[in-house]
């Protein structure tokens, strides 16, 4: 059907629809049911989790990382290079109204409802001085998970 003179001059005035735009302002462009993995800004300035976020590339060859703009260049390449190792595409996200506590999101083309996005540290477990692993290691790996 042909566009309407309104919708042409709306479209013109205050740019194109976008499905939920609030979302995918917090997701850095996407929407909540592609992501793989994110990260809050936190996490990407402490540098969390880097070695799980890595599984997660690897495990996902055909994802995008997108990263947040407001983030200084510094911080962002370790990822930038992590990425490319994988031989991953990336985005760095810039937007003028920056207010996302998302720092890094790993992103699918395709709709895959993960229910736990977030990275979380494999336990480590420690052996004692007998060169046994102990209880209290076994128990804390277990209530971190």
């Amino acid at each position: 059907m042909p566009e309407s003179i309104d919708d042409y001059i709306d479209r013109g005035i205050h740019g194109a629809k976008e499905i939920n735009p609030a979302e995918r302002k917090k997701y850095l462009g996407t929407f909540r049911e592609r992501i793989e993995i994110q990260m809050s800004k936190q996490e990407v300035f402490e540098k969390y989790c880097t070695k799980e976020l890595e599984q997660e590339m690897k495990d996902h060859p055909k994802a995008k990382l997108l990263l947040n703009g407001s983030i200084s260049y510094e911080i962002l390449r370790a990822y930038i290079m992590l990425a490319e190792k994988h031989k991953l595409p990336f985005s760095i996200v810039a937007r003028e109204d920056d207010d996302t506590p998302v720092g890094l999101v790993l992103t699918e083309d395709h709709e895959i409802n993960r229910e736990d996005t977030q990275l979380h540290e494999t336990p480590a477990i420690t052996e004692d001085t007998t060169g046994k692993v102990t209880l209290l290691d076994k128990i804390r790996a277990i209530f971190k998970e």
